[in-house]
């Protein structure tokens, strides 16, 4: 079917438009990641989905306007369209962010930041503090079960040690004391 050369210069301007719309949005997306930093991996999926999201837009313009075939001239048209926005507007636009975004950080941003981290550093120590009352609470806690015993059977806290035949001796005060002499074999 041949299309009459107007149609194809409707078509072709429309492709144009569209392409400059899909350099405004990728304009946002763009403006995105410069404020919120995206990482590497943020990045690759979101020019995945920019893609996916182009490819659909693209179809759904070839439709009406290619007859629903795919002319060279309409993704021309959306390519000379993106690069005309991106070039022009797009660089008018991202020098305004830039400028904006350096003040917001410089003069909102950076001292709340500051701010916050005082306040999480103070808040840190008196939880630190807080986590230590709480251990030695809690060994103080461990203290009030009867204590094991130094000597059982004759072995020190598991260890084989030598007989030792313990002698008690009293002193003037009343209080006793142990003392302990080594059995000797002949």
């Amino acid at each position: 079917m041949v299309t009459p050369l107007s149609f194809q210069m409707f078509g072709f301007s429309a492709s144009v438009a569209a392409g400059f719309l899909l350099g405004a949005i990728y304009d946002v997306l763009r403006i995105w990641r410069d404020f919120f930093h995206s990482q590497k991996r943020a990045v690759f999926f979101q020019d995945f989905f920019y893609m996916v999201f182009c490819a659909f837009f693209s179809f759904l313009l070839a439709l009406p306007l290619g007859g629903g075939a795919v002319r060279i001239y309409l993704l021309a048209g959306e390519a000379v369209g993106w690069f005309v926005y991106y070039f022009t507007v797009g660089q008018v636009t991202a020098y305004l962010f830039r400028a904006i975004s350096g003040f917001l950080y410089r003069c909102f941003f950076d001292p709340v930041g500051r701010l916050l981290k005082r306040v999480s550093g103070w808040f840190g120590k008196k939880v630190k503090i807080a986590v230590n009352l709480l251990k030695k609470k809690g060994r103080d806690w461990k203290k009030r079960l009867k204590q094991r015993a130094g000597i059982v059977y004759n072995r020190r806290n598991g260890l084989r040690r030598s007989r030792q035949k313990r002698k008690v001796v009293q002193r003037n005060e009343g209080t006793r004391k142990s003392k302990t002499k080594k059995k000797f074999s002949a």
